[in-house]
């Protein structure tokens, strides 16, 4: 990815971040995913719990378990050298309408304690969720003082006091479709600086292709379209 591509992002989400770090970040993340040659239990790529599996969603073919294997080596080794240690992350693909009849997202992989494997994107949601709210707006949200936030009334909902922190990252094309979402939560108050931010903002360049070859491209304007339309 070129220093370009970095500065675009950084400039549209309006980071000021030292982009030679976040290119540096973003290569060591490229590489963990080129190794591509851990071996991970099926179970724990297609996994499946009460609320859903993710062969629901995704064809479990070995094309796609290739690009899911490259999305759970890169959450696990920016999760496992973090600092501080995040509570939870999750990595999630912005899916078009299903039977539902409204986009959703749904986890590819996560880390950590349990986050929500599968959200509809809707505007009530949005007032709840900050990965919701990504997914609409295709801005990060950075909120260093959940407690805060939720006074404010600029989010809502008891299940985010479970942090104390939460940055949330759209994965987009050049031209800005969201292909999904790199969501990050942490015990802590007032963590997200900028060397927590760079690892993440690495990550969420790094699942560009996988999350592209996750979700066909001739699906993407189905999704902006349902997004517009919600």
């Amino acid at each position: 990815m070129s220093i370009l591509l970095i500065k675009d992002y950084l400039q549209t989400q309006g980071m000021r971040l030292p982009e030679e770090e976040v290119r540096i970040a973003h290569l060591a993340a490229q590489t963990v995913m080129n190794a591509g040659q851990a071996a991970i239990e099926h179970q724990v790529l297609w996994y499946e719990n009460h609320d859903m599996a993710l062969s629901d969603h995704i064809e479990p073919d070995s094309e796609n378990e290739k690009w899911l294997k490259q999305v759970f080596m890169a959450l696990d080794s920016v999760f496992s050298r973090a600092e501080p240690t995040p509570q939870s992350a999750a990595v999630y693909l912005l899916m078009p309408s299903e039977k539902e009849g409204r986009p959703s997202l749904v986890s590819l992989t996560a880390q950590g304690q349990a986050l929500e494997s599968k959200l509809d994107v809707t505007e009530e949601n949005s007032d709840s969720s900050l990965a919701v709210r990504t997914a609409q707006t295709g801005w990060s949200n950075i909120a260093a003082d959940i407690p805060y936030w939720l006074k404010q009334e600029a989010l809502h909902g008891d299940h985010n006091l479970r942090c104390n922190s939460q940055l949330t990252l759209p994965v987009a094309t050049e031209n800005g479709t969201v292909l999904g979402i790199v969501h990050v939560e942490y015990a802590e108050k007032d963590v997200l600086d900028d060397s927590v931010q760079t690892d993440w903002v690495a990550l969420a360049l790094a699942l560009i292709d996988p999350l592209k070859a996750l979700l066909k491209l001739d699906s993407q304007e189905n999704i902006q379209e349902d997004i517009k339309n919600d």
